[in-house]
């Protein structure tokens, strides 16, 4: 209950008991004087909201895992401990491993050794098949110039032979049309010892050809010898990783996998939250500790069936702690999860508990006396008005036709107060106040509240108790 009600219940519970003990004595007709309570008009904020509550927690909640079966040699934190990203947690003894590992790795660097011999000697007898086809093909080349130049020759020559029989037969024909017998017999002889030489050389240039052609199958016959030979030599070297046994190298990497994970290191900057493994023991479970991040703070809560309809993303909401007294801070709902859920469980302790709806509460930054695990209880603001009139909602009377008022207490020369009716409108209803709107009513006016119970109606003469203002109106409390 809000604890200005309590206030102002308590002080009419006591006037009312003074008052009915001296209507024993007085008689009935003086209860008619009963003071009734006051509150003074101003203008505050007002609010609807829901309660929840919830343990603070850390944004992110990371278990560290590890499946090393050993002692743990060295343990580095403990509950409540800060740690970064990187930090070392604990040291797991990897004694054992790493003796595999050595002994493995000889075995390993042994075979290695033997088979770069073997790959040293594959790369010597490629690039040895390689200058071979070097030598190969220069020579094949040179025997190709040679037939080359042979056969030019030889055709050079038949042409030169050609042209010299030609020309003595021009000489012949010359000499006979001349009547000169004796020269043209001589030419004569001399043109037949030239086309037998010519025929001669004509039927041997086929020869040359042949050998042209043959130098050149030759250089052919080398590439192709050469380049065979350079293909099984790179496929030697090729099947060299075939001959490569990769257990060994598998069993070093699984070996080294399982060094490396003897050192556990945090995932993440945080608070170490749980701990389940102790220095010189063996784990018994996978999960060796909780790291929760403090960078952000947050709430998770359970929201009332009938409320959970009323919860939106982005509400911002008001935190309290018993630990921090009355100390507020500030958040906003960020997440609504609107499926009815069968159980929770308190990422803190570990607890569960029945299911239902639930939020989850972001804390803005700067909450620095929230610690993870404090319980804490949360304002959801679903609504608020800010510097609006505002009265308690048991100054407000409903009348007949559906309007609404409110009653000053104005002052009725020396016989005490009057009830004025002021008409109102209503705006936002809250837990207590209620806002409203009208222009005869202002800040500093004394207003009658529980006016139902006391019958107040337009220009009552009343008796009126101490006017009393909400300290917490301003928390729209």
């Amino acid at each position: 209950m809000n604890k200005s009600i309590i206030l102002r219940t308590a002080a009419a519970l006591s006037i009312s008991a003074a008052l009915l003990c001296g209507a024993a004595s007085c008689g009935v007709s003086d209860l008619i004087n009963i003071p009734i309570q006051t509150y003074t008009v101003e203008h505050t904020d007002v609010e609807n909201y829901i309660s929840v509550s919830g343990t603070v927690e850390g944004s992110n909640i990371v278990k560290v895992t590890s499946d090393v079966v050993s002692k743990v040699k060295t343990l580095n934190v403990g509950v409540g401990s800060a740690v970064k990203a990187g930090d070392v947690l604990c040291v797991f003894d990897s004694a054992d491993f790493q003796e595999q590992y050595d002994k493995l790795k000889e075995t390993a660097t042994n075979t290695d050794e033997r088979l770069d011999n073997i790959h040293n000697k594959n790369v010597r007898a490629l690039q040895d098949a390689k200058n071979n086809k070097t030598d190969s093909l220069r020579r094949a080349q040179r025997a190709i110039d040679n037939a080359v130049s042979a056969r030019d020759s030889a055709y050079s020559k038949y042409n030169s032979l050609g042209s010299e029989m030609n020309g003595y037969y021009a000489q012949y024909s010359d000499a006979y049309d001349a009547g000169d017998m004796e020269s043209a017999e001589y030419y004569l002889k001399l043109y037949e010892g030239a086309k037998e030489q010519y025929e001669m050389a004509g039927s041997s240039l086929s020869s040359y050809d042949s050998a042209v052609q043959e130098a050149r199958d030759a250089y052919s016959d080398a590439e192709k010898m050469a380049d065979e030979a350079i293909r099984l030599a790179q496929e030697t070297i090729d099947d060299e990783k075939y001959n490569k046994d990769s257990t060994v190298q598998n069993e070093l990497d699984a070996l080294q996998e399982k060094i490396d994970a003897c050192t556990v290191k945090s995932p993440k900057d945080g608070i170490i939250t749980s701990l389940s493994i102790a220095e010189g023991s063996v784990a018994t479970s996978d999960a060796l500790m909780t790291i929760e991040d403090t960078t952000e703070l947050r709430i998770n809560v359970k929201i009332q069936e009938a409320d959970i309809l009323k919860v939106k993303e982005g509400q911002s909401a008001v935190i309290t702690t018993t630990a921090t007294g009355e100390e507020e801070f500030s958040g906003k709902v960020e997440r609504v999860v609107n499926i009815m859920s069968g159980q929770t469980t308190n990422a803190f302790t570990g607890e569960q508990s029945g299911g239902g709806y639930s939020a989850e509460i972001v804390i803005d930054k700067g909450a620095d006396n929230l610690l993870i695990g404090m319980t804490a209880k949360a304002k959801i603001i679903l609504d608020k008005k800010e510097n609006v009139l505002a009265v308690p909602y048991d100054s407000i009377k409903e009348n007949e036709d559906g309007t609404f008022s409110v009653f000053i207490a104005e002052k009725n020369g020396d016989k005490g107060y009057k009830a004025k009716e002021v008409k109102i409108e209503k705006g936002m209803e809250t837990n207590y106040l209620t806002e409203i709107s009208s222009s005869d009513l202002s800040d500093g006016d004394v207003i009658l509240t529980d006016v139902k119970s006391n019958d107040v109606f337009d220009g009552k003469e009343v008796t009126v108790a101490e006017p009393y203002t909400d300290p917490d109106t301003d928390k729209g409390e």
